[in-house]
């Protein structure tokens, strides 16, 4: 065995080794070392209007709870674009306690079997409350395509008067029937709290229930039917009036709302107020619902991290303020303490760990370590693929002293990377959104939303750079200049380096997607073993269902595109750097580095332009600069998004390095990318 492929192969053991071990010890985190029975399944609901459907689940069951010792329960509702173990975290230190913990994938979401549109869509919105709460404020004639009603009605409910529920004449709202109409604003929530209170191990009666963000909305419609419920836990969430429900009936039973300062989501800050202050506790609606039982704080005013009300008589009400931004409640400690003190209280649990003692960090870093192991495995992966005579032609030698000198000088390289920076800076916040909500893509094949988003602006920038590209070259043949051919751009061999290489291309996509596919195979198998997949609080990588296997290959066109343009020919084409054979280590990261800045670079300027605003008081930077159109998803997205890209760029870059050719690492990106967004994000 050559030596190369011996420390490939060496090098490949321990990542699977290393990645096998932390999700062996992430599973005894999850499962309290063997104290909590965690199943991973479905239910079948029959629903009058749904028709037939299932819901998949994670179940936590403390392993001495049963039919003589039925314990209390916790329903876990996710936000928009996670899935079930996105609540994991709430989910894990509940069942350490005592408690039962049900986990499901939301309509859209996971592996449901229901699209996010059979949660339904209106042609009115119900837009804010004045502060007097006396009144409310309806936009209608909504229009758009369906995504973009479903998904501007989030917050209309099921329940609300005059909702496509209500046949009500004297409803307090009287809302226009010309609509779809609401299906089920639980979007599943409903059925898995009554199947879960079937259970013979768990209280009937004694079941709280949390959703984060899009999930708050789904626990209000939950608790609204199922009257039995004895708390509610909102991660960020909105409050409600009287005069839009039916209160005389409908009561909600000991809240407790997690309230993040860094909130870039406008309708959770109270009447679209730019920042969370003292302000919003006493705005009206809040103040009236959070002190429902009778104010009794000092000075008469409504505090933060007080407790209002009776438990006995479910009337205890909370808002903790949490340092932390919308996506990282999930995972706050300061949050979960909070909640199993809530917990604790409304639900009677007695337990001997205290509510700050938490082991949910621990499984999420075993897994996310096990996650970066498995995708550095990729990198031995190729080398020791490439000993196989089919994809031997994806590796030849490409260095810099056999290609055509054609490097920029350096005020060149940084004048093209200021440039592609203010392009992707400028472009991002709007036509991520143009995407995900209002570009008339065909839904029926288009149907990941924020999948729709990271497409249009990336074919957006690809469109920029092959225009870019073509004005270029032939401005340098009219002036008689030399120009790169196809071996500088890095898509083709040397002997083919007047034309495209479709063989090159071709064993490049087959050698990326033969990785991709090993790399499912690992995540399979853990997920079958440990029932985990590789993430880090957020789905990244997990397994398909057949409809989102097929969006994998709707998107990855297009995905590719973008990798293979503006990763593959403007990085190490165009703006191709100095790489130092005698520094190989120094000159990768060096390499690496400058990849970043210009792949990154807008992204990190609109980072710095929506946080530094916030931290500073003065509200999400997007919202202050574009109007809160821009602002809430993609904005929030970007702490996902920076991260991927960071390491996307990596790959490339060590796998152009070691190929000779753009397409292998540019095609493993693309299906990398394409992955995450299709696995488990919200589907239409």
């Amino acid at each position: 065995m050559k030596k190369s492929n011996k420390t490939a192969l060496i090098v490949l053991v321990c990542c699977i080794v290393v990645s096998t071990l932390c999700m062996i010890f992430a599973n005894l985190i999850q499962t309290d070392f063997g104290k909590v029975k965690v199943v991973t399944a479905s239910f079948d609901v029959n629903d009058p209007v749904l028709g037939d459907y299932y819901v998949t689940y994670k179940l936590y069951v403390p392993k001495d709870a049963d039919a003589s010792d039925p314990r209390p329960a916790l329903l876990a509702l996710h936000g928009y674009q996670n899935d079930k173990e996105t609540s994991a975290a709430f989910a894990i230190e509940a069942a350490r306690r005592g408690m039962v913990a049900l986990c499901i994938d939301e309509f859209g979401h996971g592996s449901n079997s229901l699209s996010m549109k059979e949660r339904g869509w209106t042609t009115y919105k119900i837009q804010g409350q004045s502060e007097d709460h006396t009144e409310t404020t309806i936009k209608t004639k909504l229009s758009g395509p369906k995504r973009f009603l479903t998904m501007m009605n989030f917050s209309t409910l099921s329940f609300f008067e005059g909702s496509a529920y209500s046949t009500n004449e004297n409803a307090k709202i009287s809302i226009d029937a010309d609509k779809d109409g609401l299906t089920d604003s639980s979007m599943g929530g409903i059925a898995a709290y009554n199947w879960l209170a079937s259970q013979n191990f768990v209280q009937a009666d004694n079941i709280a229930i949390t959703g984060h963000s899009m999930g708050t909305w789904a626990t209000w419609s939950t608790a609204a039917a199922c009257q039995n419920h004895k708390a509610i836990i909102l991660q960020c969430g909105e409050v409600f009036g009287k005069n839009i429900y039916d209160s005389e009936n409908i009561e909600f039973h000991n809240v407790l709302m997690l309230q993040a300062r860094y909130d870039e989501f406008n309708y959770f800050r109270d009447y679209r107020q730019e920042t969370v202050n003292d302000d919003m506790l006493n705005s009206g609606i809040r103040d009236e619902f959070f002190t429902a039982a009778g104010r009794t704080a000092k000075n008469g005013s409504f505090t933060w991290n007080t407790t209002y009300g009776d438990f006995n008589k479910n009337t205890a009400r909370r808002v903790e303020l949490l340092e932390t931004n919308h996506r990282l409640t999930t995972h706050n400690s300061h949050g979960i303490e909070a909640t199993m003190n809530w917990l604790s209280e409304a639900l009677g649990v007695k337990t001997n760990i205290a509510a700050d003692n938490q082991v949910f960090l621990i499984k999420e870093c075993l897994v996310l370590l096990a996650m970066l192991a498995v995708m550095v495995a990729l990198c031995p992966g190729l080398m020791l693929l490439s000993n196989i005579p089919f994809f031997s032609a994806v590796i030849y030698n490409r260095t810099m002293n056999r290609r055509r000198p054609f490097l920029l000088s350096r005020g060149k390289w940084w004048r093209d990377a200021g440039i592609a920076i203010a392009i992707g800076a400028v472009t991002y916040p709007f036509m991520t959104q143009l995407g995900h909500g209002l570009l008339p893509l065909p839904e029926g094949i288009f149907r990941m939303t924020i999948g729709n988003g990271f497409m249009t602006w990336y074919m957006t920038l690809a469109i920029i750079s092959i225009l870019t590209m073509v004005i270029s070259r032939a401005s340098a043949k009219k002036k008689e200049k030399p120009v790169p051919d196809y071996y500088d751009l890095g898509l083709s061999r040397p002997e083919h380096s007047d034309k495209l290489d479709w063989e090159l291309l071709a064993k490049g996509f087959l050698t990326a997607l033969s990785l991709a596919a090993c790399m499912y195979i690992i995540v399979a198998v853990y997920q079958a073993i440990f029932q985990l997949d590789l993430r880090f609080i957020w789905p990244f990588y997990k397994t398909f269902t057949l409809a989102r296997l097929g969006q994998f290959f709707v998107y990855l066109p297009f995905f590719s595109l973008f990798f293979v343009v503006n990763v593959g020919c403007k990085l190490f084409g165009n703006m191709r750097q100095e790489f130092d054979e005698s520094k190989p280590v120094r000159s990768f990261i060096k390499c690496w580095g400058g990849n970043v800045i210009v792949l990154l670079g807008g992204l990190l300027v609109i980072l710095l332009l929506e946080y530094i605003p916030f931290f500073m008081g003065f509200g999400p930077g997007a919202d202050l600069l574009f109007s809160t159109t821009f602002g809430g998803p993609f904005m929030s997205a970007l702490i996902l998004l920076v991260p991927q890209f960071i390491f996307f760029t990596l790959l490339s870059t060590w796998f152009e390095r070691k190929s000779g050719n753009v397409y292998t690492g540019a095609f493993l990106s693309a299906m990398l990318a394409a992955w995450i967004v299709t696995g488990g994000s919200a589907m239409f």
